[in-house]
């Protein structure tokens, strides 16, 4: 694959033997321009990514809706606010994507963001929505791949040489997908397994994902990615977690496992992302969303006391 790694956004985010914090959006509730202040706030304090979710409908059995607009819209405003914060989605629900329109999409947020723009890619778990779109939820996995080989040739090639495309859904000739992105292609992400193995996701993903797992169970996962990329000759691809928080007042309050994540003070947090990063952890994704403190007052203190121990990669200059 061609290397993406050198973009601003990629680079901010993931270095080797490091460790950067970013926030899960919406930060509170999907107003985007309220959005826009927090994004803001959480660039100059220091925080390496927002992450948005794609959530095409509102299911009533599941109770979230994420930032309720379409990430890329969403991202696309906050791209337009913001210099230097990357920015993600966590994640585009890939089966339910139309792949070509995906590659224009990214493509523009890469270049309209400068390359700050990072793809993260997922199966998908919700019936409703494969329902919805009239696909059978069992063939997601399926669907993954074959959608993401045809994002892949959608971006294989310079502007101007039109090669034909064929997938089980579609073909496309005498056509192409424009604009071309920064690099060639945009950086991505797997989320979650994506219903792959994890030689499929290292061989075709920037980097993974994962979901939070307790300390023990995490290190296990983490020496398993690294021992796949070592395998198949790929290079540095990193680790991120996701992970909820409640961040009390008390700084010393002892961490409190809690669903996804943890009930604690900002000392234990700074004790777990320590091990996070000497465990290989390259990211963690904080969701806030949850915590019984206003979220300025958490980001301010993440801001003052956190973040300087895990600073931002720089990105190289150009």
């Amino acid at each position: 694959m061609t290397d993406v790694t050198g973009l601003p956004g990629f680079s901010r985010v993931f270095a080797a033997d490091r460790l950067t914090v970013g926030l899960a959006l919406p930060l509170d509730g999907p107003d985007p321009w309220r959005a826009a202040e927090l994004v803001q706030r959480a660039e100059r304090s220091g925080f390496a990514a927002v992450w948005a979710r794609d959530i095409p409908l509102s299911v009533e059995t599941f109770g979230d809706d994420g930032q309720e607009y379409d990430p890329f819209m969403y991202l696309t405003w906050l791209a337009a606010q913001t210099g230097s914060i990357a920015l993600g989605t966590a994640a585009v629900v890939l089966p339910l994507a139309h792949p070509l329109l995906l590659a224009k999409r990214a493509a523009g947020l890469d270049l309209m963001s400068r390359g700050r723009f990072i793809l993260g890619l997922a199966s998908g778990d919700r019936p409703e929505e494969f329902r919805a779109f009239g696909l059978d939820k069992g063939d997601r996995g399926e669907i993954f791949r074959e959608n993401l080989s045809v994002l892949d040739k959608a971006w294989e090639y310079p502007r101007g040489e039109l090669h034909p495309i064929s997938w089980s859904r579609g073909r496309v000739g005498g056509a192409e997908v424009v604009p071309k992105p920064t690099a060639g292609r945009v950086p991505r992400l797997m989320v979650g397994s994506c219903l792959q193995s994890m030689e499929f996701n290292v061989a075709h993903g920037d980097g993974w994902l994962t979901y939070h797992r307790s300390l023990p169970e995490q290190k296990i996962m983490v020496d398993r990615w690294r021992a796949t990329a070592r395998e198949l000759g790929v290079g540095f691809r990193p680790f991120g977690e996701s992970l909820w928080l409640d961040v009390l007042e008390d700084p010393d309050a002892p961490a409190q496992g809690r669903d996804f994540g943890y009930r604690l003070g900002r000392n234990a947090l700074l004790e777990l992302l320590d091990s996070q990063r000497r465990m290989g952890i390259n990211h963690v994704s904080v969701n806030l969303r949850h915590g019984r403190r206003p979220v300025e007052e958490v980001m301010d203190e993440l801001g003052e006391y956190v973040i300087p121990e895990f600073p931002v990669s720089v990105p190289p200059t150009a």
